[in-house]
């Protein structure tokens, strides 16, 4: 079952197979800039909305149908190539903008006798891409 997807990455549930997320969290906040005044409290004047970020943790487990060491490649050639793509989850766009993968962090939980990863944790945060040209 297709959960969503983010570029090449699709999030899937299935009996021999897993690659879905946790820990989902998405934040925003207002651009303010504050002028000082002599003698009185500073003027908030709010100049509009900051781009937003999502993050989530992905566990990776060969026994579950996953190659951990291909995906962990493919997440930081998203990272390091910079491309924006859409997120989708649940059959909806997130957001009206297009994302990018901001960090990666890994904590590789079980090594494979000959050095492979069997399992690994990603934790991902992607940024809004609010730029012009749609990439």
């Amino acid at each position: 079952m297709l959960v969503g997807f983010m570029a090449g990455v699709p999030f899937v549930v299935s009996k021999n197979y897993v690659r879905t997320f946790d820990d989902y969290n998405r934040s925003g906040s207002g651009r303010w800039a504050k002028h000082e005044i002599i003698a009185q409290k500073p003027v908030m004047e709010f100049i509009g909305p900051d781009t937003e970020k999502i993050s989530f943790s992905m566990l990776l487990r060969s026994d579950m149908g996953i190659t951990p060491n291909a995906e962990l490649n493919n997440l930081r050639k998203m990272r390091d190539k910079g491309k924006a793509f859409s997120l989708v989850i649940g059959g909806r766009k997130i957001g009206t903008n297009s994302w990018v993968v901001e960090s990666i962090g890994e904590t590789v939980n079980f090594w494979g006798k000959l050095g492979g990863i069997l399992s690994v944790k990603v934790d991902i945060t992607l940024a809004e891409y609010a730029g012009g040209n749609k990439l």
